[in-house]
């Protein structure tokens, strides 16, 4: 009995020590999950990240649902793919539009026949975006983060079903958007062009005239969770933005939380509303920190484009005091133009193109270090002053110079060759000014910068560009065989004519020919892509047709639309650091 007693209590101590061992394990593992879940869900700003993948294109969005064709509509007509009144959907979710274009009832000899939309490009050209028409909670109050946001998102990926070019079928297409912010949305659908003469490589430009609204009574209402982390009261939690092609939206600066400080989002654009990325966050880079971080990260830049760049420089020669104010924000330079040519020299604007070098300053240039001529026997400078007095009592462009930086006086070098994309034109061609020999005049180059698509647009063919961008490439690489490349993305275009009759401008062209560059560039090239298309798509209905883009009918952006595609670059320059 007492030997058996012993056994049972040793069999007792030796299960108590073995308890003593694994119940902590389990406790640290119950713990841990615990934790992952709890940062997952409330802390962490990776919440469902998993979700929101950048590869995700949305395509399985449209699967598994047949084409809803109404055969007797004589009006063209859209739908949301698997909704019916009200579409209920969480955050993050892919929908898929469908529109539907029935033939027009008379044939013109305009058609077809004559007109033929780039390959794999749809013959009809669709604008199409889901408007956040009410920002209305469950319980009917109003979100106050949306208050009359109206967020714009731009149904995109349009692919046509069936051509619908015989026996009078009508065409369909489909596409696919991303919806993130809370509220109902509405479709706005309107038909820029018929039968392919959105393209008129060949032929003459058609006078642009939009269609009414497609009709839709379709709804999507995206439900509120303030946990996802593109809500946008956890906007600041989340990590800074690294690239220059991040999604986003418009929200009026009114709406942003008070404690939100002005240095934490880039400027307003002209309506009030700021630009906010939905997985990242962009902050307010000051000229004078930016010029710091350059001196050393990019010493020396090499930057060739057109009348496009020619703008977006102006800002950074000029520590950004271009168009900074209020009482000169309707100048005509502000708007469209590139008059008056008060910082750069004559020769920028007629003949042939001349290189240039800067300086640029934590202040800006300085007037005698502009290099107006960087040919052989050329070196004039130029001595006039750049930058006017400022008066004291006018409104300036909000800009935040972190302590420290406002008196330093560093700088990096910018050589810029101005470019008519893949064109020889006015005595200026890529093949002949971008050599080993050219280059090798001028530092070495950390970074290039490329902008192209506006000139190959308004008087180029598509093939064309795509065999002189493959050769581009391949010259760049050459030359600049150690350096970062960024490209610079086409300006967004639509609702409007050109400014000549000979340009062939129109929003599919410029989004074919811009698509087409950034694969190559990013392929070719590992290229950062800097898009200033996809935030001026993605403003109102009524701001792309108003406010932006019907003051200027040349392919240029109003002045404060540049500072904040600045920012957008200075940003993914910068923020890796």
């Amino acid at each position: 009995m007492a030997f058996q007693k012993i056994s049972g209590h040793r069999k007792l101590r030796r299960t108590a020590a073995r308890l003593c061992v694994v119940l902590p394990t389990l406790t640290g593992i119950l713990y841990f999950l615990y934790l992952s879940y709890y940062n997952h869900t409330l802390m962490s700003t990776t919440y469902q990240t998993s979700r929101i993948l950048r590869t995700d294109t949305c395509r399985s969005a449209c699967q598994g649902s047949p084409p809803a064709i109404i055969t007797n509509s004589s009006r063209p007509y859209a739908y949301v793919v698997g909704g019916q009144e009200l579409k209920v959907v969480s955050p993050g979710t892919c929908v898929c539009v469908r529109v539907v274009v029935p033939p027009l009832l008379r044939q013109t000899k305009d058609g077809l026949d004559n007109y033929r939309p780039l390959p794999l490009w749809p013959a009809d050209s669709l604008m199409v975006d889901l408007v956040q028409e009410s920002s209305m909670l469950e319980n009917g109050t109003p979100d106050p983060l949306y208050r009359d946001a109206r967020v714009t998102v731009s149904v995109d990926n349009f692919r046509a079903l069936n051509n619908g070019r015989f026996a009078g079928q009508p065409r369909v297409y489909e596409g696919t958007a991303r919806l993130y912010d809370p509220g109902v949305y509405l479709l706005d659908a309107r038909i820029e062009a018929r039968d392919g003469q959105w393209n008129p490589e060949d032929k003459e430009p058609v006078e642009y005239i939009e269609e009414d609204t497609v009709l839709c009574e379709d709804r999507i209402r995206v439900k509120r969770d303030p946990r996802h982390p593109t809500y946008l009261g956890r906007h600041q939690n989340l990590p800074l933005c690294v690239n220059g092609d991040d999604p986003g939206r418009w929200v009026p600066e009114k709406n942003l939380p008070r404690h939100w400080h002005k240095w934490a989002f880039v400027y307003p654009a002209e309506d009030g509303r700021v630009w906010l990325p939905y997985l990242c966050r962009l902050r307010r880079i000051s000229h004078a920190e930016f010029v710091f971080h350059m001196s050393y990260l990019y010493p020396s830049v090499h930057w060739y484009g057109d009348s496009n760049s020619r703008r977006t420089l102006r800002p950074l020669v000029s520590a950004g005091k271009w168009c900074h104010r209020q009482s000169i924000a309707d100048r005509l330079d502000c708007l469209c133009n590139d008059a008056p040519k008060d910082i750069f020299p004559e020769e920028w604007y007629a003949g042939m193109p001349v290189p240039h070098w800067y300086r640029i300053h934590t202040h800006g240039i300085n007037g005698s270090e502009i290099y107006m001529d960087l040919r052989p026997g050329g070196g004039r400078t130029d001595p006039r002053p750049i930058l006017e007095k400022d008066p004291a009592d006018d409104r300036y462009l909000p800009d935040y110079v972190p302590p420290g930086y406002a008196n330093r006086n560093d700088h990096y070098d910018l050589y810029y060759l101005f470019t008519r994309g893949t064109l020889d034109m006015y005595g200026s061609y890529w093949a002949r000014d971008i050599t080993p020999q050219t280059v090798s005049k001028y530092p070495k180059a950390s970074l290039v910068v490329f902008q192209m698509i506006t000139w190959d647009v308004a008087f180029g063919r598509f093939g064309d560009f795509v065999q002189q961008t493959a050769l581009l490439v391949r010259r760049l690489k050459h030359v600049y065989p150690n350096a970062q490349f960024v490209y610079r993305s086409a300006p967004f275009w639509c609702c409007r004519a050109p400014d000549g009759k000979d340009k062939k401008y129109s929003r599919l062209r410029f989004l074919a020919f811009d698509r087409h560059a950034r694969a190559v560039f990013r392929r070719h090239l590992d290229a950062d892509v800097w898009d200033v298309q996809g935030p001026a798509a993605q403003r109102s209905p009524e701001s792309k047709r108003l406010e932006e883009n019907i003051p200027c009918r040349s392919a240029h952006s109003r002045a404060e639309v540049i500072h904040i595609d600045n920012q957008l670059l200075m940003n993914m320059l910068i923020n890796r650091v």
